[in-house]
């Protein structure tokens, strides 16, 4: 049997490769962005089966919980103001 190599430009196998490469990360970051959108979700619907005074306890309103879930989940930058909640009791 009897192959024939074909010679392609010099250049062409080098573009080529960094193209696959260049769509492997567009495509790695686009799954990485939907999977986050996706907890996100998850996060709000978890947070909207709470009651209005669990959400106080937690500092959240109910207009804020969509918000919330997407800083959570590295969506949105965090800007809510963050309090230090002690857990030891006073002596």
């Amino acid at each position: 049997m009897h192959t024939t190599s074909i010679s392609l430009c010099p250049g062409l196998a080098t573009k080529a490769s960094r193209a696959l490469q260049d769509l492997a990360r567009r495509l790695s970051r686009a799954y990485h962005r939907w999977h986050r959108a996706r907890q996100a979700h998850a996060t709000a619907h978890a947070l909207n089966q709470l009651d209005d005074r669990m959400l106080q306890d937690l500092g959240l309103n109910r207009s804020e919980l969509l918000s919330a879930a997407a800083e959570l989940n590295g969506l949105a930058k965090c800007d809510r103001r963050r309090i230090q909640v002690s857990t030891s009791l006073p002596r």
